[in-house]
Formats: structure tokens, sequence, C-alpha cells
């Protein structure tokens, strides 16, 4: 038996999930030039929007903050969102695996909103963490930016992916 006619039987055996990653690559391509594509339509609003949010989430609790653009600031301590803290990849890549998965349209497009919703909670409860951190105790800032809740919200798009998959039948 030859070598290709091997790697023919194994990629037919586990053609449903070799489907799953060609996709998911391709959708994760595709959506990520999309949104870097949308920088100043998208991407720099989304950052606006999120700044405003948390400076009104703040100010839910009876902290003192304000908001300029993309930028929060309370207590003289300021962030400015940026691309990678807006959950926007995050969700991009959700999206990518949601959709590259064999369910029918109503079920990815149902999963796909669902968990952007889910991402976007989260990130402004990162958000807003991150703000409280830096103004009580800002030697963990950067700690809990760079490491802790890129891990955390890691999990959580891990956990939407893997909570939709088990509530939904795959289409064959």
């Amino acid at each position: 038996m030859t070598r290709t006619s091997r790697l023919g039987r194994a990629l037919a055996r586990h053609e449903a999930g070799v489907r799953f990653c060609a996709l998911f690559a391709l959708y994760t391509v595709l959506g990520f030039a999309a949104i870097y594509a949308a920088q100043g339509v998208l991407v720099a609003p989304l950052n606006r929007h999120l700044a405003w949010m948390a400076e009104q989430g703040l100010r839910l609790f009876g902290m003192h903050a304000s908001s300029s653009g993309p930028t929060v600031t309370m207590s003289g301590f300021s962030v400015e969102i940026r691309s990678n803290c807006n959950a926007i990849y995050e969700v991009g890549l959700y999206a990518a695996a949601v959709l590259a998965y064999p369910a029918s349209l109503r079920e990815r497009l149902i999963g796909t909103a669902a968990g952007a919703a889910v991402l976007y909670v989260v990130n402004l409860i990162r958000i807003l963490t991150l703000l409280v951190l830096g103004v009580v105790q800002y030697s963990w800032f950067e700690v809990a930016h760079l490491y802790v809740w890129q891990i955390l919200f890691l999990l959580v798009v891990a956990t939407c992916w893997f909570g939709w998959v088990s509530r939904i039948r795959p289409v064959a």
C-alpha cells in the first residue's frame, strides 16, 4: 500500500473533521481580513462605544469616570480601548468556529449572535475590572491585562463554543 493511498483513506475517515478545520481556517482568515479592513468603519466606533459603556457602568456603581473617544479615565487612571481590547478578534474566532460547524444556518446564526453577545458582556466586565484594578492596585494592572484576562477570555470563547456545540445536532 502506498503512502498516498493511506493518507487518502485517513482523510476519508476523518472527512467531517478535515472539512471543519478547513472551513474554520478559511472563515478565520476572511473574518480577520474583514475586521482589519473595517478598522475605521467598525473597530474605531466600537472602541469609542466600549469606552462610553465603561464610563456608564462605573457611574452606575457610583464611581466618577469620564470617557473621550476610546479613552476612559477614572481617578487619574486612564486606559485606551484598542483593537486588541475590544474582543472583536475573539468574536471573529468564535464566529468562524460556529459557522464552520455542520449545523443548520439558523442554528449557526443564532449561535453566532448569542456568543457575540456573551463575549461583549464579558469584555465589558473585563474593561471595568481592569479600570478599577488600575486605580486601586496599579501594580497588578499589567499582569491582569496581559495574562489573567487573556487566559480567562479565551476560556470564555471556548466555553461559549463548546456550550453551543453541545446544544445542537450536527447536520450530516
